[in-house]
């Protein structure tokens, strides 16, 4: 699925995640993971993170089992910095993280609950 070409009822979030992970912060990401959710309805299933950052909202957007949530980041050291966050929660195999490359998402059509 290209980025510019992405179904018009999925919504598209863009999340900046400079801050420095704190308490504080976490709570933020669960809240604004709980805002992202009720505003699209989407009560489970695929969610996609691009530009995923320490992982913490990506692991905040896998709010109950319903959900498996991927993270993507073209920067390889937020990738590791996210992967050991997600460890540390005990979510890995529910949230996961990988490099973006290129222009295109690595999914088939129709997969993405919401990015």
């Amino acid at each position: 699925m290209k980025l510019t070409r992405v179904l018009p009822f999925v919504l598209i979030y863009i999340a900046a995640l400079s801050m420095p992970a704190s308490a504080d912060t976490a709570g933020q990401d669960e809240q604004e993971a709980r805002k992202i959710l009720n505003a699209t309805g989407v009560k489970g299933g695929f969610v996609v993170h691009i530009g995923c950052g320490d992982g913490h909202l990506t692991t905040a957007l896998c709010a109950n089992n319903s959900y498996i949530v991927h993270g993507l980041d073209k920067d390889v050291s937020n990738i590791e910095k996210a992967r050991e966050y997600i460890h540390s929660v005990n979510l890995y195999g529910k949230v996961t993280v990988d490099r973006l490359e290129g222009n295109q998402l690595p999914y088939i059509n129709n997969l993405i609950n919401l990015i």
